[in-house]
């Protein structure tokens, strides 16, 4: 018998002597009058003893509860892969030797501190198709932002064209004089994603970025290491990027600048009042590629961006006390029955940094866009098959990169066509495993199979991924100000009430 099981049988052993209001007296001590065991005694028909249902006592409650947790720690070891709890805590966001980096992009202090001001601030959206009305309306954190857990808070991000904000970006919505149904060249062209935006939370863990991998090409890196120069390299789009031999984080970041409709070159870096200070503490006094800085200084900060306060990770380090009984029952069917570790591995729950293409992509059956819904704009397009599209590779088609899992209620739009709304809708969907899109049908993921969760399982699940996994504050990476005294984050045009942009009405 090895250790954790001799642990498991101590611990219901103590289970069973307190329920049973212990055992360890003799047959001396239960009979005080000298009774035979074997002599019948007389019946006793008072009230109390026809009750024979017992309250469960404050120690009993304590065993149960500690029996439980302890099944919630194995249940989280045998998951592992012989790594322990440790394979699922986040470090904190300023152990930079424990956070997954860029070794072209080695983080630092200044370069997190310019990153977080770069990220937020909508002074440098001023290369927008309708010219100076909407300049200074948009930022990277408009459709990252931390009240949603760095999602949009919309089924659709929206960049130059959209307006307002509200608490978590859930107002924002599509201007009348953009037409999302225009040539993308277009100046009437929003800034429109084609495709759910994810999140950037805890987005280090994994090296290549969007729904479809086709971001990020380091030396070393194997993920994208066998798909061919077209592909990987094509002229005139986002993937023009991998020839700079970046991870997923900065290629993203260099390239969604100007993607984005974002200028961040030498003249307005140095122009932008406050920058010419961050600068030089972030990069030295000269740069030779002032756009792949700031991306690399953006990537940074973002790669700080862990949800190491929820509650899971609290428990991980030794707070017993942070999970209620049914989020640790819904933990220990994460880690067990639910098969959920499967698929999302590592502290992020998404995937280990050095995964392969298959284990980072999965054809689960989600469906995209649903082009019927007002909040969703243009058309679905080459997107929709996924890995597949990218690579071009039929066996990849409608494979999208598993998403992590933390904060994900912040925002409650889920899967690359946010076609779901709600935790629990995704579970049941999965319980059953009946795919939503039948054209992703032909090669659904092995592991895409009818789960046997009760309702009362499906409850438990639904806590742990709702409450455990959820930071309660992550507005501690959003700043109070940037330097350019812009609006921080949000648009100025319609939320001045705001306290991002209440400053300019002083």
């Amino acid at each position: 018998m090895n250790i954790e099981s001799l642990r498991i049988l101590i611990l219901l052993s103590s289970l069973l002597l307190i329920s049973c209001g212990g055992a360890s007296t003799s047959v001396a001590d239960s009979n005080p009058n000298g009774v035979s065991p074997s002599t019948t005694p007389e019946p006793n028909n008072s009230a109390e003893s026809q009750d024979s249902t017992e309250e469960p006592t404050a120690d009993s409650e304590a065993a149960e509860l500690q029996l439980l947790q302890e099944q919630f720690r194995l249940a989280i070891i045998a998951s592992s892969e012989g790594r322990g709890l440790e394979a699922y805590i986040l470090p904190d966001s300023d152990d930079y030797n424990r956070i997954p980096q860029d070794p072209s992009n080695p983080i630092t202090a200044e370069k997190v501190l310019l990153g977080q001001m770069l990220f937020h601030d909508t002074a440098f959206s001023i290369a927008g198709r309708a010219g100076n009305e909407y300049s200074g309306t948009w930022s990277c954190a408009t459709c990252h932002n931390s009240q949603a857990g760095f999602k949009p808070g919309v089924p659709q991000g929206i960049g130059e064209g959209g307006q307002g904000y509200g608490a978590n970006g859930a107002l924002r919505t599509l201007l009348s004089q953009f037409d999302p149904l225009a040539s993308s060249e277009a100046a009437d062209f929003p800034d429109i994603q084609p495709i759910a935006v994810p999140s950037v939370l805890n987005s280090g863990y994994q090296n290549v970025k969007l729904w479809d991998g086709e971001l990020g090409n380091p030396i070393g890196g194997s993920v994208n290491s066998t798909v061919g120069d077209e592909q990987l390299l094509t002229a005139d789009t986002l993937r023009a990027e991998n020839s700079r031999f970046l991870a997923g984080l900065e290629t993203q970041a260099v390239a969604g600048i100007p993607f984005h409709r974002m200028v961040m070159e030498q003249s307005t870096l140095e122009s932008t009042p406050g920058y010419a200070e961050f600068w030089p503490s972030a990069f030295g006094a000269n740069s030779l590629d002032y756009r792949q800085d700031a991306a690399l200084a953006i990537a940074a900060f973002e790669r700080t961006l862990l949800a190491n306060e929820a509650p899971f990770q609290r428990w991980l380090r030794g707070e017993r006390d942070q999970l209620n009984t049914e989020e640790i029952h819904g933990g220990i069917l994460f880690f067990g029955k639910a098969g959920c570790t499967n698929c999302h591995q590592g502290p992020a729950l998404s995937s280990d940094v050095f995964a392969t293409e298959a284990e980072l992509f999965f054809n689960i059956g989600f469906a995209d866009f649903n082009l019927n819904d007002p909040r969703i704009h243009g058309t679905n397009d080459a997107k929709s098959l996924g890995r597949g599209g990218f690579t071009q590779d039929s066996a990849y088609h409608y494979h999208f990169k598993i998403p992590q899992l933390y904060n994900l209620n912040d925002a409650p739009f889920y899967g690359h066509g946010s076609s779901f709304r709600s935790i629990r809708d995704v579970l049941v969907y999965k319980n059953v495993a009946i795919p939503q899109n039948f054209a992703a049908a032909g090669n659904l993921s092995e592991d895409f199979v009818p789960l046997g969760l009760t309702e009362e399982e499906i409850d438990a699940l639904t806590s742990f991924l709702t409450n455990a996994l959820r930071d309660p504050n992550l507005a501690r990476y959003e700043p109070r100000d940037v330097p350019s005294g812009s609006c921080v984050t949000v648009d100025p045009l319609t939320v001045e009430s705001d306290w991002r942009c209440e400053h300019l009405s002083n």
